[in-house]
Parts: structure tokens; sequence; C-alpha cells
């Protein structure tokens, strides 16, 4: 169940100047250097980002009359049956506070006001009312000519929407990582995570959605059942290397066979990028050491849907369908997931599709309730000072923020430091919401202003909960040349419970 414990507002400045500029030396681990080469593009992108470039000035944003006229062709109509009244609502009620601009962390490496939530609102309403509204209407009529147009627009002051003017309010809405930051402060209680998402939808429907080096993630989950553009057998490759080299004792056992009643999802990222995989391996190793009955659906595993719910594909519902018709069918009684994004799509959204007959915990909500039970015995200390990240999907989105922090303070040697932005204000580190695709010098940069924020605790390794996070998290780290180890939380758990770690020699013996 989602965590209710409130956090107090920080005593801090929202998206204040970049202080620290001195980059140290480090890097983070990584697995097989032939594999990361062998990454689609669509994800595995090589970023090239200058570390504390200087804060760019903030642009003001665009004048309607500058958006909405010129010589580009007018604009296919973007359709608004499917935003229910609730979203219109919402897009008049905010009231243009600019608390939004304060906190957005893409604005704060983009200082385009066109990119925050108030400045999208009103754009976004513009179109509408020029298309939907009275006169608009009028205007579509065909029996309406352009002499009487031009009178028809000057009498009602509807400007002529054109095809640049929503490719332009395309990019401001794509450009955003729906980290729910905005939802946060925002002082009217706007909706604005959902409500990007249904504008997105209502954009790809009208042929303005989503960007061009977006496109690559939709298709490959259509045709692939995985946004990396790889073959539906590949699901499966990791965990028999993984066995090979002797990482784990055996592959993941197959629910279907075992009939267990507790379900491991893996998701996409931890089986297909080979920089993240070290998740799934821990993840089965600690669940093998635990005793817990489990199993997975191996190669029948398909993507949960989640880059089309970002990206505003109508597919998603399809997809979601068909996931918890085949879950429910499984009879289990509890579903699992180390992916923050995977865990977030299905307790949240997929009950907006169909009904779930089961509970859905994210792997350290789980590891929390063992604990609870006294069913987890963490053997071996493991010495290390360490702060967390607070995934957005896990932490704003679904309200867990403790069960992370108290499974990883349970485990002997470990020093826990916080940063100064944590739980419902936890800086983005950029990889959602299509922001690593389609601006990844944007998330770079996000990236290593969260990375920089960790190394002020003091800590020696950056501990998150989502391989998402775990890949964008590595760019700063990288690009800021950074000490900072990256770990998931399953990665202490793994080293305690066995002595050692997933990657290390030392366990490979171990687990022989």
């Amino acid at each position: 169940m989602p965590e209710n414990e409130s956090a107090k507002t920080p005593n801090i400045e929202p998206e204040t100047e970049l202080r620290d500029s001195r980059p140290t030396s480090g890097t983070a681990d990584v697995e097989d250097a032939s594999e990361r080469e062998a990454a689609p593009d669509a994800l595995e992108q090589v970023l090239t980002v200058k570390p504390d470039e200087p804060e760019p000035e903030r642009q003001e944003p665009s004048r309607p009359e500058d958006r909405m006229t010129g010589a580009s062709k007018p604009a296919r109509i973007v359709p608004i049956e499917r935003l229910s009244a609730h979203r219109l609502m919402q897009l008049e009620a905010c009231t243009r506070c600019g608390e939004c601009l304060n906190w957005c962390p893409v604005y704060d490496q983009d200082r385009r006001e066109d990119l925050i939530p108030r400045t999208k609102a009103r754009e976004f309403l513009e179109i509408v009312k020029a298309q939907h509204g009275m006169a608009g209407r009028i205007l579509r009529s065909p029996g309406v000519g352009q002499p009487l147009k031009k009178i028809i627009r000057g009498l009602f002051r509807v400007p002529e929407v054109t095809d640049d003017m929503v490719q332009t309010f395309a990019a401001h809405l794509y450009e955003c990582s729906t980290c729910g930051q905005c939802e946060i402060v925002c002082p009217a209680n706007l909706d604005t995570v959902n409500l990007w998402e249904n504008i997105r939808e209502l954009i790809v429907a009208a042929g303005y959605g989503p960007l061009e080096s977006q496109k690559p993630l939709v298709k490959s989950v259509k045709a692939y059942d995985n946004p990396w553009q790889q073959p539906r057998q590949a699901r499966t490759k990791w965990a028999r290397r993984a066995k090979k080299e002797k990482l784990i004792a055996d592959e993941p056992r197959e629910i279907k066979k075992t009939q267990a009643k507790v379900l491991l999802f893996l998701g996409c990222t931890a089986v297909y990028d080979a920089n993240v995989r070290q998740i799934a391996v821990n993840t089965i190793n600690v669940l093998e050491a635990a005793g817990v009955d489990y199993g997975c659906l191996g190669g029948r595993e398909r993507c949960c849907g989640s880059v089309l719910l970002r990206m505003g594909d109508a597919e998603f519902e399809r997809i979601a369908s068909d996931n918890i018709e085949d879950f429910n069918e499984l009879g289990i009684h509890t579903l699992i997931s180390s992916c923050a994004g995977c865990f977030k799509t299905i307790k949240e959204d997929y009950p907006l599709v169909g009904k779930l007959n089961f509970e859905v915990l994210h792997m350290v909500e789980f590891l929390d309730r063992m604990i609870e039970q006294g069913k987890l015995e963490f053997r071996h200390p493991v010495e290390a000072k360490v702060t967390y990240h607070d995934p957005c999907h896990l932490g704003r989105a679904a309200g867990v923020f403790e069960a992370p922090r108290r499974v990883i303070r349970a485990i002997p040697g470990i020093e826990l430091v916080e940063m100064e932005r944590i739980r419902q204000y936890s800086r983005c580190c950029g990889a959602g919401g299509g922001v690593k695709a389609g601006f990844p010098d944007i998330q770079g940069k996000m990236a290593q202003r969260r990375v920089r924020e960790a190394e002020a605790t003091g800590a020696q390794e950056l501990i998150s909960a989502c391989p998402f996070c775990f890949a964008g998290l590595q760019v700063g780290i990288k690009a800021a040349n950074s000490h900072l180890a990256m770990k998931d939380v399953t990665s202490l758990v793994a080293k305690s419970l066995l002595g050692g770690n997933a990657e290390d020699a030392a366990l490979q013996r171990k687990i022989a």
C-alpha cells in the first residue's frame, strides 16, 4: 500500500543556481562493454554533456499572435472529445501564479517559460478555443469563404491556428519528464501529470506527437513488446548469461510451472540494458536467499506499456488489458517489481483499465514487509555511507518514501545521509517522460544537478530503486566525473544477505 507518511516542506530555495562546480574523479560500476555498445540508440544514447555550464538566461514566452499567425498552413484539428470537462476546467483553473516556474527541473536547465505548466496550459487553451469555440466552428463551416473568415477573425479576435504553432506546442509538451513536482507545489492542486498525458494523447491523435526522436520507443513496444528494439526471444537472454557467469544459481522460476502466488515482474529495462542488469540479478538472488516462493513470466512477459502511456499513445489500453487478463489468470496474490515505472503503471494506471485481483508492491515494500515480519536476516555488515534518491514514480506518484529508507537503515554498517531535496521534493533525474530520448542534453544536465546534490552529503554511493533512475543518474555521474558509485537498493540487500555483491567474483564463487 502507498505510504501516507508526510514530510514538511524543506527549508530550501527551489531551483537555485548551481553552486558546486568542482568535478571529482571516479566511475560507477559497469558491465560488459560489448553489450553496452550494442544497446539500441532509442534509449541508450551516448551523451556529451559539458559539466557545470553557466545557467541559461530566462526567456519570456512568445506572444499568441507570434505563435498563431504566419505563412504556415492551417493546423489539423486537435480532438478534444476524450478530454473530460474536468480536465478543461483544470486548464482554466490555473491561476498563472508561476510557482511551477520555481520548481520545474526542466525549466531549471532550459530557461524557456514556454516549458512551464502555466504557459503550456495557456497555449493549449488558445488552440482549443480557436478550433472548438463558437467562432472556430463557424470558421470551419464549408460555406464560409476567406473574405468572411477574415471578418470573423477580426470581429471575434480569433487567430488562425497554424501547423507550426501546434508543432511548437507539442515540442514544449514533450520537453517534460512528467515528474509531478509542479503538481506537489501547485496552489490550485492541479493534477498536472495526468493532464499532460491526456493532452499528449490528443496531440498524438492529431498527428503531432510524439517527437521524431521518441517514435522508435513507441514503435518498438508495439512490434517487440519492449522499447529496446530487441526481439521478444531476447528477453530471457540475460538470465542464461547470468547463470553461465555464475551470477545467479539458476534461471528465474517460470510461474506457470511453480504455481507460485508471488509474481516477479522484471520489466524491460533491467533485462535489456546491460548497464543496469545487476538490478535483475540482485533481485533474483535476494528472493532466492530469502526463500520466497515466487515465479516469473520469462519469455511471456510483455512491456507494461508505460512508454506508450507517457507518450500519449492510445494503444496503452490494449496492452494494459492484455496484461491484466494474463495476471489475473495466474491466480497470484501479489505482484512485485523492482522497476518504479512498471510498479507505478501497474498499481496506479492499470486499475483505470481493468480490475486487478492481486496486490501490487514495489520490491522495497516487499522487503520492508519481510523485515517487519522477521523473515529477512541480514548476516553481513555493509560498511558504506550512502544517500538515497527518490524515484518520481515510486515517491511522488505512489507515495512510497519510507519503505526504502527503512530497508537501507536495517542493513548493518550502512550510514544513510539525506540530500537537500528528498521525498516529495526530490529532484527528478530527467530520465522519464520521454526526456532522455527526446532531449538527452537536458536529461544529462538534470542528472548532473542531482549528482552534485548527492556529492554534497559526503556519501560514497548513490542509491535508488528504479532502473531508469539508475541509468539516468549514471549519465550524470559520468558527465560530472563524480566519485559516486551508482547502486540499487537490492544491491545493498544482496551484499548483506550473501556476503558479497552480485557483480563480484567472490559472490560468483559463493553461488557456485
